[in-house]
């Protein structure tokens, strides 16, 4: 090979290697016009009310004038422990729907609001207390984040509902090899397992159902098909030291 025609291969090496290994923009971008049919300045999302299923974790503290006889339907004997465990001051509700409540026995919440459960628990101490006042609170609420994440892992959440984006915050961020556009949803539907997928690269994602979360979800962050590439391909460094050697090559030919 003449030194015109290995420059020429080199050159075409080197442009070839650069283009495989960069990563578009618009792979790296949130919520992008150039993904959305139609653009708009606002865009409306309906907040799902949470209700509760099985498996929910439920604070619940009673109040009444009668505060010594409230003190036993209040689950907190422990509440001032250092190193407190949400789990013992918590009621777990059962594969039915259930939870068991001192004294009162079984009641039902499954699929109520945290408004509806409160009236009905609330009815049911009527019959031990007068002028009862309950609080109740979703807790222990848990969603994982996987993949191209900088932070992979089980996050517990104390809010009511949180959605995909700050779900993704706790986990870091992506990574420079996320794929906004490819986000695998794994939600619990009762007895069935569902994946679902979400581009957080399209502003309508938050017009749609998977926007907020649900506690058990599984975001997992898909990556990009330039991560493959590039472990496919040589590293950057190894790119250096094979530009440095062909460089080298090239000056003693001339």
């Amino acid at each position: 090979m003449n030194n015109k025609a290995f420059k020429k291969t080199f050159f075409l090496f080197l442009v070839t290697f650069l283009f495989i290994g960069c990563v578009p923009k618009e792979k790296l971008k949130y919520v992008q016009d150039e993904t959305t049919s139609q653009i708009k300045s606002s865009y409306n999302h309906v907040r799902p009310i949470k209700r509760i299923q099985p498996f929910d974790n439920l604070y619940i503290k009673v109040l009444s004038i009668e505060a010594e006889t409230a003190r036993i339907f209040s689950n907190e004997t422990v509440m001032n422990g250092p190193g407190l465990d949400i789990n013992l001051i918590s009621y777990t509700v059962n594969e039915q729907g259930l939870i068991d409540f001192p004294f009162v026995g079984e009641i039902d919440v499954n699929n109520l609001t945290l408004k509806q459960a409160k009236e009905v628990i609330e009815e049911e101490l009527s019959q031990y207390l007068s002028n009862t006042s309950i609080t109740i609170k979703f807790v222990n609420s848990n969603i994982t984040v996987l993949g191209e994440v900088r932070l992979q892992g089980e996050f517990p959440y104390f809010k009511e509902q949180i959605n995909i984006f700050q779900a993704i915050g706790y986990a870091g961020g992506m990574t420079d090899y996320g794929d906004k556009s490819k986000i695998t949803l794994i939600r619990e539907d009762g007895s069935s397992i569902k994946y679902h997928l979400v581009d957080l690269s399209d502003k309508k994602v938050i017009e749609t159902e998977y926007f907020y979360l649900q506690p058990n979800d599984i975001v997992i962050v898909e990556p990009i098909d330039t991560k493959f590439r590039n472990l496919r391909t040589f590293t950057y460094s190894t790119l250096l030291a094979t530009a440095t050697t062909l460089v080298t090559i090239l000056y003693f030919l001339k």
